[in-house]
């Protein structure tokens, strides 16, 4: 039995939300995945996610993922993924979501959602 892996410090699993059309479309058309694995797909990216900010407005939150390398943001709200966005459709409306700038250490950002920390090594795996 395999044991189920832990999310990293400041990371946070979304995958179980509820994945409305909307997202899964706008995944589609803006990450070029097959429409018939677009919702593993997008499950699996969102598995690895870091809060970037939320909208006290709407209450929705905006997270940051990766997907076959490119930045993607989902957007969150009531348990349900609303849309997807590519960083350069976010950047606009970073102050939306509390943000002035850019995150601090963002490259740092980027390694550690798309390298899997040492706490999740195979359990087969000595020391």
């Amino acid at each position: 039995m395999r044991a189920r892996a832990v999310t990293p410090p400041g990371q946070r699993d979304y995958s179980n939300v509820r994945l409305t059309r909307h997202a899964v479309e706008r995944f589609v058309e803006r990450f070029a995945a097959a429409p018939e694995s677009a919702v593993d797909e997008l499950r699996t990216a969102l598995s690895r996610t870091r809060r970037l900010g939320r909208n006290p407005e709407s209450g929705a939150i905006a997270v940051l993922a990766l997907h076959r390398s490119r930045v993607m943001i989902a957007i969150v709200q009531e348990a349900a993924c609303l849309t997807v966005l590519t960083w350069n459709q976010f950047e606009p409306r970073l102050a939306e979501f509390g943000r002035s700038k850019l995150p601090r250490k963002w490259g740092r950002t980027l390694r550690r959602l798309a390298e899997p920390g040492l706490h999740e090594r195979p359990e087969d795996e000595t020391a």
